[in-house]
């Protein structure tokens, strides 16, 4: 078969395909499309260190499988001490009817406190955790100091719609001078069930936006208060119950059809 950059005349048999642009054996320059085979993921679990960089544990995280099958747990360890990291750890594309979690040291106490044993320093102009396009049955982010620059959010949720857990951590967000620092975001209609963390400085403790739903459940502030504890914008909702993080300047602000209850 010639190149395609040579060839004079169509034939719709074979030509009514979208061609390769080089010759590779491929029988009249076509193919076509073939099942794909997703392997599934078993029970494990990814331990990490806080000798380990940025980069070498987001290798391991890329390296798991997406998809996580009903009955099956993947567990992201993070073992006891401080890492110091100078770029954001991204959770992506996780998908499937089991089970997906972020642990920090679950033998502390389930409720408020500040003394993890596990603190993730973000403290090269980073922002933090960042959880993304979670398509998992249910998922759950625990027991983690998180501390991030200013400008910067400490933990943030995009396009997670379905029932995840994020609960017992101590959020630290730079200072109020800019409105991008932020302990906890939720955008883009994810679905949150926050409990019993602590969220010192920033600009918002929590926030959310963009058709998103949270349910804040005793948390609060401690040190420095953020400018604004509860906010919620672009039609998104806040259930609150028991204690709430205060704001210096407001406990809660709505815009553009947000809610607070």
């Amino acid at each position: 078969m010639p190149n395609l950059d040579t060839r004079t005349t169509k034939t719709p048999a074979v030509d009514d395909y979208t061609y390769l642009l080089s010759n590779d054996g491929t029988v009249e320059g076509k193919v076509e499309l073939q099942d794909v085979t997703v392997i599934p993921e078993t029970t494990r679990t990814i331990n990490f260190t806080s000798s380990q960089t940025a980069t070498q544990i987001q290798a391991e995280i890329d390296s798991v499988g997406k998809y996580i099958p009903q009955g099956a747990t993947i567990t992201f360890q993070f073992g006891n001490g401080t890492y110091t990291l100078d770029n954001i750890i991204i959770f992506q594309g996780f998908y499937g009817g089991g089970s997906f979690f972020i642990y920090g040291d679950t033998t502390q106490t389930n409720a408020l406190h500040t003394n993890h044993n596990v603190h993730l320093d973000f403290n090269n102009n980073s922002d933090g955790i960042l959880i993304r396009g979670l398509g998992t049955a249910v998922s759950v982010v625990a027991h983690l100091r998180v501390t991030v620059d200013q400008g910067y959010t400490g933990i943030i949720y995009t396009r997670c719609p379905f029932y995840n857990l994020c609960r017992y951590h101590y959020i630290t967000a730079g200072s109020s001078a800019s409105s991008e620092s932020r302990g906890i975001e939720v955008i883009e209609s994810s679905a949150i069930y926050l409990i019993s963390s602590y969220f010192s400085a920033g600009y918002y403790a929590i926030y959310t936006t963009v058709n998103s739903r949270v349910i804040s459940n005793g948390n609060d502030d401690t040190g420095t208060q953020p400018l604004y504890g509860l906010t919620a914008f672009t039609n998104s909702t806040i259930g609150k119950n028991g204690t709430q993080p205060s704001g210096s300047t407001s406990n809660e602000i709505i815009n553009t059809g947000g809610v607070i209850r």
